[in-house]
């Protein structure tokens, strides 16, 4: 029985790193719906058909799991590693990264609302959250056990 509990620790190491990989792309995959929305709106195109709503239905779960996984990050270093949190590189581009997930949430839900004012900045916090998400996911590969 002793034996079993720093194996399944090892395991378990790897749950953040793979709730993240699912996050990420998940907001991979509305950034790109994103991106196809605004290539239309800036062409003077009609946006594809669909398009909005997929984008949301992706994007939001999208970033709820990615600010979930910031906070498992944290504790899987704690509890199963035993190193101090918020130690590393890794856990610096995580956090800034949450910080553009949340912004770029706050702003999306201003535009489901209809304030328009909110379309740049939300491509913009967008677009830095998944580039430094995965610089962060880059960052992570050194701390894998």
């Amino acid at each position: 029985m002793t034996d079993l509990l720093p194996a399944a620790a090892g395991w378990l190491a790897y749950g953040h790193p793979a709730w993240m990989v699912f996050a990420i792309g998940l907001c991979l995959f509305a950034l790109r719906i994103g991106l196809s929305i605004r290539r239309a709106r800036r062409a003077r195109r009609p946006v594809p058909r669909g398009a909005r709503a997929r984008h949301l239905r992706v994007a939001k779960p999208g970033v709820v799991l990615a600010l979930l996984g910031f906070a498992l990050g944290p504790l899987s270093v704690s509890l199963l590693r035993d190193w101090t949190p918020m130690s590393s590189f890794h856990s610096l581009l995580g956090g800034i990264a949450a910080v553009l997930f949340a912004g770029a949430g706050l702003q999306g839900r201003r535009l489901e609302r209809g304030d328009r004012a909110a379309r740049n900045l939300h491509a913009w916090l967008a677009g830095a959250a998944v580039s430094l998400a995965i610089a962060a996911a880059i960052a992570g590969f050194v701390l894998l056990p």
